[in-house]
């Protein structure tokens, strides 16, 4: 395959600091050929609405990261987006929920965002919204109030089941777009922070969004039911997690 300088420098360099790169793996990987057809074939299974699970066991330094990013970096080439989260003893316990959808949202990555993909994300969902609204033919392109506000009834009717058990997530997604359409920036960037589990937004941001307090570990999967619904509504397949360092958790036991 063809790599950029660019792209080999920081292969190079990833390998000199003992760390495993984050994408074309495949560029350098020995030996997981074998694995393809199964994987794809998963994969695929995903794409049409299933789900899957994977448990990857083997010895310190076997290559078990190596081998968890080279998947991941094979679904984003297909089209996934997919996130990494470390597990921590004190920093993201399994038990605490709301610290990994912290985690999985910051890494969230696709093929043409590396990391901290959100934001792009949810601004191409609105665009699909937008795009679904016009295909319509009941609203005219040039009544910018008239499509805002078929978009956000479109926005709630496919949240609905999401809004069922985390109703805060449709609101912050509408305070998130109503913010941005009054160029409130850094009102928008404040509600997307909190939409992505992140602690400390100041109150007067959530007030835009009509939501309170933080997301907690009961709410941490809705929201995460939420993304999902908003990535497959936006052309991703799915959504590949990593859970790294699993292990750690046997010395808490």
């Amino acid at each position: 395959m063809s790599l950029s300088p660019q792209r080999r420098h920081e292969i190079i360099d990833a390998l000199r600091r003992g760390t495993v790169p984050r994408s074309s793996l495949d560029a350098f990987a020995v030996g997981l050929d074998r694995f393809d057809g199964t994987l794809d074939e998963e994969l695929q299974k995903v794409k049409s609405g299933g789900s899957q699970f994977k448990a990857i066991r083997g010895e310190y330094g076997c290559g078990k990261t190596f081998f968890a990013r080279w998947l991941a970096d094979r679904a984003r080439k297909l089209g996934f987006a997919t996130s990494e989260v470390q597990i921590s003893e004190t920093e993201t316990p399994l038990h605490r929920l709301e610290t990994i959808y912290r985690r999985l949202m910051e890494r969230l990555s696709t093929d043409d965002t590396p990391q901290g993909a959100l934001h792009n994300i949810i601004n191409g969902w609105f665009f699909a919204l937008e795009e679904d609204v016009l295909a319509e033919g009941t609203v005219d392109s040039k009544d910018q109030q008239a499509l805002f506000e078929r978009t956000t009834e479109l926005l709630e009717q496919r949240l609905a089941v999401v809004s069922k058990t985390a109703p805060t997530f449709s609101a912050a997604l509408r305070g998130y777009r109503e913010a941005q359409a009054r160029g409130d920036r850094p009102g928008a960037e404040s509600i997307l922070a909190w939409l992505a589990g992140q602690p400390n937004v100041a109150a007067a941001s959530k007030r835009i969004a009509g939501v309170k307090g933080d997301i907690d570990h009961f709410g941490a999967l809705s929201f995460l039911q939420g993304v999902l619904t908003v990535l497959r509504d936006s052309g991703h397949p799915g959504l590949l997690v990593v859970l790294d360092e699993v292990e750690t958790i046997q010395r808490a036991l």
